[in-house]
Formats: C-alpha cells, sequence, structure tokens
C-alpha cells in the first residue's frame, strides 16, 4: 500500500486531490515516483503534484559522491491551487549506485513563513 499518488487497495489515488483540503493555501512538493529505493536507469520518469510560487519546481540528481549528475526545472501547481508535475532525468554513472533525488521549490519568502517544499527520494542508479 502506498501513501501518496500510488495506489490503495488495488486503486490507483491521486497526489494531487485535495478533497480534504490540506492543500489549501499551503505551499508544497511531493515526489510520488519513482520510490525510494527503486533502481533507475538514464532517463527515468518523475512525477508527483506541488504548489510553489509561480508553479516552478526544481530539481537535481545527486550521485554516491555528493556530485551533481542533473538538475533543471519543471512546472507544477500554482497560486490556483496544486498541480501534476511530470519529467525525465537524464544521467550517466559508470558503476551501480545510491543516489538522491531531491524535487524542490527555491526559498523566496526572505525568511518568512514555512520553508520552501522539498522531497527527498533515496534510488539506487544503475549505469
Amino acid at each position: 500500500m502506498l501513501a501518496w499518488g500510488g495506489w490503495v487497495e488495488g486503486e490507483e489515488t491521486d497526489a494531487c486531490d485535495n478533497g480534504d483540503g490540506a492543500f489549501d493555501e499551503a505551499a508544497f512538493v511531493i515526489a510520488t515516483e519513482p520510490l525510494a529505493g527503486q533502481r533507475v536507469q538514464s532517463g527515468f520518469t518523475v512525477k508527483g503534484c506541488s504548489r510553489s510560487f509561480e508553479g516552478s519546481v526544481q530539481w537535481k540528481l545527486i550521485a554516491r559522491d555528493g556530485a551533481q549528475l542533473a538538475s533543471g526545472n519543471t512546472q507544477g501547481g500554482g497560486v490556483d491551487g496544486p498541480g501534476a508535475f511530470s519529467f525525465t532525468v537524464p544521467y550517466s554513472v559508470d558503476a551501480r549506485q545510491i543516489g538522491h533525488l531531491e524535487v524542490f521549490e527555491e526559498d523566496v519568502s526572505d525568511g518568512e513563513g514555512f520553508p520552501p517544499g522539498r522531497t527527498v527520494v533515496p534510488l539506487v542508479l544503475k549505469p
């Protein structure tokens, strides 16, 4: 059973569902795929839901040694409410290793309010 954007008792769920109002006026970035510990290869797809300043979502893939393998940005939800995002991650490594995908909102709050949304997902990166 997955908590976000996966399935519950065999049924698909929507990570952006706001039926309970939890996302009202909240800034967040939630990556729902791939799952922590998943084995991935170059070109894997990342999916999730966000509500961020101007809908902007940043991402980076970090190697075991801390080197940045890839980075970019995409669009998700903004001032009008939560919205889904999806992007692919190309990278190159010589050996299988643990890496970390970081999906986040840049901090534009000038120190006011909550810290920006961030999801960090540990993955097994395949060459």
